[in-house]
């Protein structure tokens, strides 16, 4: 008997750190209501991009003109290239991966509600975070592949809640890409970051080439593909290695296309949208999505756990037969940073979430002086032919818990308060649904009359 019990409480442990894992790796940036121009960006705007230090083994000074950029992938891991990561120069050794624009919770910097009521904010930050390893993909270290990726694994994960990685890019997105062709490029201004009171990020729009655009260009120019089994090709000029091309969907997700290798620097007319005669290096990340997850899973989750477990960020559910489900489940809720979800489609991975229709976004806007308290009651309805399967609202911040009810239905109301914010209070919400099945339209039919909200 004593035996049992043993065993049955270390089942439920490993379950636990499974679910706190796949928790923090499923979270990722996500943004419905921001769409920033070209240029000098705003601090706080893309938090996961860092770089990583070079060291002088004598003097403890950095390098004074390398320092590859690194994208932070999952609360504990960043990915750049394994060609600058393991291949240092001379008399140099990899120092800290520094993130420049750091953003601190309320909790993190100790602001309470009568701070924040005041208009107090946390100030700008950034961090330093000693590496603890790094597994570059098996294609570099045994089939000599010149550019390829790696993973550096921190010391510890990122305390902010505010600190979410880039999300990683889907099929559907990939094929969009072939047809529209723009992408964004994402770096510091210094090609070294010291100052970080005054470093700001900066944003450029580039024509993107796939990969047989690209190889036919460069075995033009007679120029190859320089070791890189999975490449893709840009517009512009000057682009540091491990510096990120990201593209921003329609419903929200930044999802992560490329992590440049290298590229010529800017000439007079080089910065001309369309190909020059050497165009920066990307390597696709598209194809290293498996070996990624693979790699954060296994240092993590143990071996053995049920096949028919499913692991949300709300909570886990089993995976049993539909039939013998109950016909209106109870909807999962939670944060993703200022985002405050409810609805199970919120919590599934990005390509199921593909499934579902954005169809609505608006952004909201109450200012106010002297500061002022608000209670907001807000009743939306789809219509019977649109089951709303995922809602999300954007707060200032995450002290007070909003209430999402009617997630499953055609009709929501969305409730919460406003006691905490100074003089300019906003927020976003943002709806996803499916259409309606014929069970469920034989039900609402009869509620759709005159007056009916």
């Amino acid at each position: 008997m004593r035996v049992w019990k043993s065993a049955a409480i270390c089942t439920i442990i490993c379950v636990r750190t499974t679910l706190c894992v796949i928790r923090d790796f499923s979270i990722c940036h996500d943004d419905f209501s921001s769409d920033p121009a070209d240029g000098v960006l705003k601090e706080h705007t893309f938090t996961w991009l860092g770089f990583m230090q070079y060291i002088h083994v004598t003097t403890t000074l950095p390098h004074h003109s390398k320092a590859p950029r690194v994208v932070l992938v999952h609360k504990q891991f960043v990915i750049g290239t394994a060609t600058d990561l393991l291949h240092l120069p001379k008399n140099y050794r990899l120092g800290n991966v520094v993130f420049g624009d750091y953003e601190r919770d309320e909790e993190d910097c100790g602001l309470s509600r009568q701070q924040i009521k005041i208009g107090r904010r946390c100030p700008r930050a950034y961090i330093e975070i000693p590496l603890l390893d790094i597994t570059p993909h098996p294609e570099y270290t045994r089939f000599g592949v010149g550019n390829s990726l790696a993973l550096v694994k921190l010391i510890r994960p990122m305390k902010s809640h505010y600190m979410v990685p880039v999300c990683l890019p889907t099929v559907s997105e990939r094929t969009r890409k072939r047809k529209h062709k723009i992408v964004f490029l994402v770096d510091y201004i210094s090609t070294v970051p010291r100052d970080f009171d005054s470093e700001r990020l900066a944003k450029k729009t580039l024509k993107l080439y796939t990969h047989r655009d690209c190889k036919r260009h460069r075995m033009r120019g007679k120029l190859g593909s320089e070791g890189v089994t999975h490449v893709l090709c840009s517009s512009g000029c000057g682009v540091r290695a491990g510096a990120p091309i990201i593209s921003h969907t329609i419903d929200g997700p930044y999802e992560l296309i490329g992590v440049a290798a290298g590229g010529a620097p800017c000439h007079r007319r080089s910065m001309r949208r369309r190909l020059n005669t050497e165009p920066p290096l990307y390597i696709d990340v598209y194809p290293y999505i498996t070996w990624i997850t693979n790699v954060i899973t296994a240092h993590h989750l143990p071996k053995s756990y049920p096949q028919n477990f499913m692991l949300v960020d709300a909570g886990s559910s089993m995976g049993i037969h539909k039939d013998y489900l109950r016909r209106r489940r109870r909807q999962k809720s939670g944060w993703r940073a200022r985002t405050f979800m409810t609805g199970n489609f919120c919590f599934k991975s990005l390509k199921k979430q593909k499934g579902a229709a954005f169809f609505y976004s608006e952004k909201f806007e109450v200012n106010a002086d002297p500061p002022a308290k608000m209670n907001i009651v807000m009743k939306i309805s789809a219509g019977v032919e649109c089951t709303i399967v995922c809602a999300r609202l954007m707060m200032p911040n995450r002290l007070s818990k909003p209430i999402i009810a009617g997630v499953g239905g055609y009709n929501i109301t969305v409730t919460f308060d406003t006691e905490w914010f100074p003089y300019t209070f906003y927020f976003s919400l943002a709806l996803d649904g499916k259409n309606s099945t014929l069970r469920d339209l034989g039900d609402w039919l009869l509620e759709r009359k005159p007056g009916f909200w």
